[in-house]
């Protein structure tokens, strides 16, 4: 059996230590990335939430104001909008919330083509809950950790 010397000894615990190092500081980029990542990924849904939000409240002003012509413009306009926020979202996010906007848009088209105050106010109100529900529920909070 060969004895190990003071000088094998320490070059082993330098080694360990390194490695100890390289470890540590590996999981510190890798959770910095993920944390930023978290914080990218908010920002974008809140974002999009709140220009949809707006270009929702705009097309109930005209439905309102009687302005049914434009009140459709809007709602055109919102779905070409939807229609490309849906794609990078739905890696973000529940596909139950996606759909949930889907049918809602769809169902409010018709409602402004006949210019049903009630009804197209109503569906226009749960679209924009939808949406502004989506960026509160992803947010990283202790509420939605546990």
């Amino acid at each position: 059996m060969k004895k190990e010397g003071p000088k094998q000894k320490g070059a082993e615990q330098q080694m360990k230590i390194n490695i100890n190092v390289k470890i540590i500081g590996s999981l510190i980029i890798l959770t910095s990335l993920i944390i930023a990542l978290g914080l990218f990924t908010q920002q974008l849904l809140y974002k999009d939430s709140v220009r949809l939000g707006d270009a929702i409240e705009k097309m109930q002003n005209n439905a309102k104001a009687g302005k049914w012509d434009q009140a459709v413009s809007d709602l055109n306009q919102i779905i070409r909008d939807w229609e490309e926020i849906k794609k990078y979202w739905s890696s973000l996010i529940d596909h139950q919330e996606i759909d949930n906007i889907d049918v809602t848009l769809s169902k409010l088209m018709p409602l402004l083509e006949e210019k049903d105050i009630a009804s197209a106010l109503s569906e226009a109100a749960t679209l924009s809950k939808f949406i502004k529900h989506i960026p509160e529920r992803e947010k990283l909070s202790l509420d939605n950790l546990f």
